[in-house]
């Protein structure tokens, strides 16, 4: 199955753990990890978030996911939400950026065919029940994210994210959501006891967080990929990685 966005073509594929993600002809590049791309989204971002540690602890939850696609990073949040209950959060909300908003249309329509999103100015807004009980606030905010994240928080219209789900297009196809100045802007939106994850390994990337002020950490890698990075506003980056980087000649990314 294929379809026009505004970006070019989409490919619907299947994925090994037979769920679907896109191939995205603008950016020549699957969404997901072919090994599988529901697995991947708990993984790398529900796990490597520490999202079931943070609703055990009560405080209030607001995810950041960098590129919102498919929606799978929305979905495997709700399913995490549904196992617990009893003990979420009176706060708890899901924020994300998408560049091209018929795909962000499709995916509504396809996958979340049973919830209304109402467009307020550049974002389209929900609140997502969840169970009887639960419900989940959701804002998508449609362009550029290193113009629409800036302007929302400007405007006090973001919570303060305890996760981010770092899940760009790779730094090689989409360099403008890896840089120094976007990892930057993270921080400013970012609760002191954030978790931020991301599949990509590569150095640059991993300089770009440590130049913007992020501690860094190897994490054991996702299907084929070897290793994935984790990073936090407290600590220190892991000792052995930090030398790594240092001896690297390879520099950070930033904005042109």
């Amino acid at each position: 199955m294929e379809f026009n966005g505004k970006l070019g073509k989409y490919k619907v594929i299947m994925t090994e753990d037979q769920t679907k993600t896109l191939w995205s002809e603008y950016f020549d590049e699957a969404c997901h990890n072919l090994s599988g791309a529901i697995s991947e989204t708990i993984y790398n971002y529900i796990q490597g978030c520490a999202i079931p540690e943070q609703i055990v602890s009560g405080k209030n939850i607001h995810v950041l996911d960098v590129g919102f696609g498919l929606g799978l990073g929305l979905r495997a949040l709700m399913d995490e939400m549904k196992k617990v209950d009893n003990k979420l959060p009176q706060d708890f909300s899901y924020t994300s950026i998408e560049l091209d908003e018929d795909l962000f249309l499709w995916s509504v329509k396809n996958n979340f065919p049973e919830f209304l999103f109402t467009k307020v100015d550049n974002s389209y807004q929900g609140i997502l029940k969840i169970t009887p009980t639960s419900s989940l606030f959701v804002q998508v905010f449609i362009g550029d994210g290193r113009i629409t994240i800036p302007e929302a928080l400007k405007y006090n219209l973001l919570p303060k994210f305890t996760a981010i789900f770092q899940d760009a297009f790779s730094p090689k196809k989409n360099p403008t959501l890896w840089t120094v100045e976007w990892f930057t802007t993270l921080i400013k939106s970012s609760d002191p006891q954030v978790y931020m994850s991301t599949y990509s390994a590569s150095v640059s990337i991993r300089k770009s967080m440590v130049a913007a002020g992020w501690k860094i950490s190897n994490a054991k890698g996702f299907g084929t990929k070897r290793t994935m990075t984790k990073a936090r506003l407290l600590g220190v980056t892991d000792t052995v990685l930090a030398a790594e980087l240092s001896r690297s000649p390879t520099l950070e990314l930033h904005d042109i």
